[in-house]
């Protein structure tokens, strides 16, 4: 193989030339890097490359900003809290429904667990759906004061009201 390659490079002296001077090319750039570094301080990257890494400050990009966020992440923030909360709400109304059905077809007499305790499988229905109820209620509370909270960091920042819904 070896024989081959270099067979091939005797005959190919143009492939050799071309070699010898991307070479002396590449030598040559470096050298100039190299001074052209000198008189940068360590650790600063070169004028040309730290201007090409910096946006025109006299264009506009189309994103406009307010608190830190974009119109399209203040709506994401905002449907988040309000889409948890309506489900929610919605699973508390289904919790109360059952609970109320339950509370009409149940004797008086059954008895309940201790609270504070996890309910088990043969706890009546009628327990179960109240720790449901309590958490969801808990839930609700917890998302309405989320929701107060970004509704105050939005006022803070400006955000007008189209960016909310």
């Amino acid at each position: 193989m070896l024989a081959r390659v270099s067979g091939s490079l005797r005959h190919g002296w143009a492939f050799g030339a071309a070699l010898l001077i991307l070479v002396g090319g590449a030598v040559a750039g470096r050298a100039a890097e190299d001074a052209n570094n000198e008189s940068q301080p360590a650790g600063e990257p070169a004028a040309g490359l730290d201007r090409l890494l910096k946006l025109p400050t006299d264009q506009s990009y189309g994103v406009e900003r307010r608190g830190g966020f974009s119109r399209g992440e203040w709506r994401n923030r905002f449907s988040e809290v309000q889409d948890a909360l309506a489900s929610e709400r919605e699973g508390l109304a289904e919790a109360e429904a059952k609970l109320d059905q339950a509370a009409s077809s149940s004797s008086n007499w059954q008895v309940a667990p201790v609270p504070g305790l996890q309910p088990s499988p043969d706890a009546p229905l009628d327990y179960q759906l109240r720790v449901s109820i309590r958490h969801h209620k808990s839930e609700i509370e917890r998302l309405e004061h989320k929701l107060k909270q970004l509704e105050i960091e939005a006022n803070l920042a400006g955000v007008p009201p189209e960016w909310r819904s």
